[in-house]
């Protein structure tokens, strides 16, 4: 403990040094509030503030947490409340700390004496126990007789000038927090009163501190602040946690946050959630009842919306708490309380406490905060607290194996119905939300109704996939618990068409959220191959429904959509099954209706107006089928080779995914959602592609290198075997999805090294390794191949008028004749040395005269290269 009064001191002193550049700052402020006519004498922080009138000018007027009114002229509301205005730029960025510092510079020595005192009293009942002198009631009374006196000594000095103002505070401060430790030891070391009586005591000490905080200053609000939340654990006394301490807890922050409903300080809100909330977490983690803990929370949670504002109910206005314009510090200080609320009862309660809380969470956002619009954002929290929930439980409490990654899902045997709980949770604070979007304006974005969508769907789709209840209730049962969700969507897209008239972002939200219900319904029953038929059906059932009612907030399903048919054809049920398990029925139907949907849709949508989220829906869907497009490719090349390819073509056919994934993701950063996500995917995928085509090419999957256990024979007939899959769908997937040059070689590279590997593989059979050796004919058909590329070339660049082209051409041939004279002429023999070269000359000659005749149509004009 010395050590701990040690470290206090050294800090305060440190402070006290390191603040000295302040001091003509100060003096600077202080001359120039008295140039403006200004009592430079008054007591900022201590006296009340400033009647609304004191302030002509508005353009200095600022909220309760300091910010300045936006409309200069405009009629404040309830929380804007005169300020005297700082001098300089520098003085209106100061934060909070640089605002305490030049405070504790000069009254450091008062927070170390406080301390000392309150230790004083902790010291006094540790000595009684240690000693055994004094009785549990004698040693009780002491301690609140030395309470007593403290508080006594700070109030007689209040009104006496000669003491200032911090050391009555100071004495007050300590003799409330001995007072509270001693109640706590009277409950937790001796059981001399019982919860109850404790918790009214702490009560009646906690209002007491709002009380005298209004007349003593922000010292002794945070010092009954910091040293009521560490009392609890400075006693300790073993055993179980006791779940009072919640309700003391909770106590604290109320009397915090009553503070400053008057003084309008700032900094003591924070202080009176950090402490409390940090603390009640510290508790659970101890193993706290975690029904106490819940209810505490959800209550600091609603007073953190309500009392730093000075209202009973939350009427507060002005910017959110995650918009562009800078909300006050009282909006972000409830933001973070109710995320300290959801995510705890998210993460720290097992039980059925933790989606009840979760749900009165989100009932309180939307239903208390009616009037309260700066606090809307929070409706978010309940959104993602439920799922995360859901996903906690799920890898506490058991787990299974689903495609080959360990998914583990609680058992429900003791709650067979639990999922059907926590999904009518999500319904009830659903209704709540959806509540209270229809007094929101319909003709702009509906952010409570798109609330009281997601929300029963993002915890559907967490149930299911974490939970897997289908095996508890069976596959009908809960595929009902989706159909119910996408007749409350449907009703409520019928009420919003004719409220909206027809159009409007809660007619588009609602109808989008029951097509994804009916889709995950559906998932719940059908087939692998009946599902992929029936979100393609789905998708443009949504089209043709947009291109009939003007619905563009529908494009929210489309995006879904063509995401869920890509996840299915990579993912789940993934390659691996069209490739293994589909029959061919199947395999046809699930191909057919991954590229026929998306296409279908973007036919139907393409003569609609050009809205924003029309835009990024077709840019979703004109990605996803190119990209699926591309991988059908493989696939069905895939398809009609034999069963057992080697390995070189299984990191061809990844690599040619990848790469076509990779181009979905950078077409995809162009929107503003999760842009930064999709560029580390995009390099991410280009990254794993590029490693799988070093691999497949060079080594050590190579077929031409031979290195066990990466090699394997070529499958397949000549020509059409899985060297198609190793080198020649990646060169063109890359031909024609990319733009970028260079990428283009690596194409045109590709298919180079598979016409080289065919040749081989038509001389040498399945196993192509090198150390082979050459065949005669082999080496002649090289040959004869870079003439066939020459000619190609110079077709082409006849063609598109291509200069570059006709140059690659001229240099094929002639790399083909320097191979000729150089290399086949001394391994060639007999009449296949004459044929060669009989045959060499005369293509020669057919190339000079095509190049020729390409030079002769281009004339003098010599195009760009674009």
């Amino acid at each position: 403990m010395e050590l701990f009064l040690t470290l206090i001191s050294v800090a305060a002193l440190w402070i006290a040094l390191s603040s000295r550049t302040r001091i003509k700052k100060l003096e600077q402020d202080i001359a120039t509030l008295r140039a403006q006519g200004v009592d430079a004498g008054h007591d900022l922080v201590g006296q009340p503030d400033a009647p609304v009138s004191a302030a002509p000018d508005m353009s200095t007027r600022k909220t309760p947490w300091g910010q300045r009114s936006r409309n200069a002229g405009a009629t404040p509301d309830a929380t804007t409340v005169a300020r005297v205005p700082k001098s300089g730029a520098k003085a209106s960025r100061e934060g909070v700390f640089a605002r305490l510092r030049p405070w504790l510079r000069d009254n450091w020595i008062y927070p170390v004496a406080g301390a000392a005192l309150v230790l004083s009293g902790v010291f006094l009942v540790q000595y009684a126990v240690e000693t055994g002198k004094l009785t549990p009631f004698t040693q009780i009374v002491l301690a609140l007789v030395l309470a007593a006196m403290l508080v006594g000594a700070g109030e007689w000095l209040r009104p006496r000038p000669v003491a200032g103002p911090v050391l009555p505070a100071t004495l007050t401060g300590a003799g409330l927090v001995i007072a509270m430790a001693a109640v706590l030891a009277a409950l937790h070391l001796y059981a001399m009163i019982g919860p109850a009586t404790a918790l009214a005591c702490l009560a009646i000490l906690s209002f007491a501190a709002i009380g005298l905080g209004w007349l003593y200053g922000p010292m002794l609000s945070a010092l009954g602040l910091v040293a009521g939340t560490a009392v609890p654990f400075v006693l300790g006394g073993g055993g179980p946690p006791p779940p009072a301490l919640f309700g003391y807890f909770a106590l604290l922050a109320f009397a915090g946050l009553g503070i400053d409903a008057k003084r309008r300080w700032g900094w003591v809100t924070w202080l009176a959630l950090a402490g409390p909330l940090g603390a009640m977490v510290m508790w659970r983690f101890a193993g706290a009842d975690e029904l106490g803990f819940a209810l505490a929370v959800i209550m600091v949670a609603g007073a953190a919306m309500t009392l730093p504002f000075g209202y009973i109910a939350p009427m507060v206005q002005g910017p959110r708490a995650l918009g562009r314009v800078r909300p006050a510090q009282g909006v972000r200080a409830s933001f973070v309380a109710s995320a300290v609320a959801g995510f705890g009862l998210a993460l720290l309660v097992d039980g059925m406490a933790g989606p009840i809380g979760i749900a009165a969470l989100a009932i309180l956002i939307a239903v208390w905060c009616l009037r309260a619009p700066a606090l809307s954002d929070q409706m978010v929290l309940p959104v993602l607290a439920l799922p995360l929930w859901i996903i906690v439980q799920a890898w506490l409490g058991g787990g299974s194996v689903v495609y080959g990654f360990h998914l583990p899902r609680p058992p429900e045997s003791p709650m067979p119905l639990q999922a059907s709980y926590v999904f009518g949770l999500a319904l009830l604070a659903s209704l709540a939300m959806i509540w209270r979007g229809e007094a929101e304006n319909p003709g702009r974005y509906a952010p409570f109704t798109l609330a009281g969508l997601v929300l029963p769907g993002g915890a559907l789709v967490a149930l299911e996939t974490m939970w897997h209840p289908a095996g508890v209730i069976g596959p009908y049962a809960w595929a009902l618990h989706a159909m119910a969700a996408a007749g409350f969507a449907t009703l409520l897209a019928l009420r919003y068409g004719v409220r909206d008239k027809g159009h409007g972002p809660r007619l588009g939200a609602s109808v989008a959220a029951g097509f994804a219900f009916v889709a995950l319904g559906v998932t719940l029953v059908l087939g692998q191959a009946a599902l992929t038929i029936a979100l393609a059906v789905l998708m443009v059932a949504a089209a043709a429904m947009d291109r009939r009612f003007d619905i563009p907030g529908i494009g929210a399903f489309m995006v879904l959509a063509s995401l869920a048919l890509g996840w299915r054809l990579v993912l789940d049920p993934g390659i691996t099954w069209h490739l293994d398990q589909a029959q061919g029925f199947d395999f046809a139907a699930s191909i057919v209706a991954t590229l026929a949907g998306p296409l279908l849709a973007l036919w139907l949508m393409q003569r609609l107006a050009d809205v924003h989220i029309r835009q990024e829906a077709r840019l979703v869907v004109e990605t996803g089928l190119a990209g699926s497009a591309a991988i059908v490719a493989g696939l069905v090349i895939a398809r009609v080779l034999p069963d057992q390819i080697g390995p070189h073509a299984q990191l061809g056919l990844q690599a040619g995914v990848l790469i076509a994934l990779t181009w979905v993701q950078l077409r995809r950063a162009a929107l503003p959602l999760l842009q930064h996500v999709r560029k580390a995917l995009a390099w991410l995928f280009a990254l794993w592609a590029a490693v799988a085509l070093v691999a497949a090419a060079v080594f050590p999957a190579s077929p031409l290198v031979g290195i066990w256990p990466f090699w394997g024979e070529v499958a397949g007939w000549p020509v059409v075997n899985d060297l198609l899959l190793a080198y020649l769908f990646p060169a063109l997937v890359l031909l024609a999805l990319a733009r970028v040059r260079y990428l283009q070689f690596v194409a045109w590279g590709l298919c180079a090294l598979w016409l080289a590997t065919a040749i081989r593989h038509l001389w040498q059979g399945p196993d192509l390794r090198l150390l082979n050796g050459v065949a005669q004919g082999e080496l002649y058909a090289y040959t004869f191949a870079l003439l066939l590329a020459g000619a190609a070339a110079l077709a082409w660049a006849l063609r598109t008028r291509r200069p570059d082209l006709r140059k690659l051409g001229v240099a094929l041939a002639g790399f083909a004749a320097a191979k000729a004279f150089l290399v086949d002429a001394s391994e060639l023999e007999g009449l296949l040395r004459v044929g060669a070269f009989l045959g060499l000359g005369l293509t020669l000659a057919g190339l000079a005269w095509l190049n020729g005749w390409v030079v002769a149509r281009e004339g003098t004009h010599e195009p760009s290269d674009a």
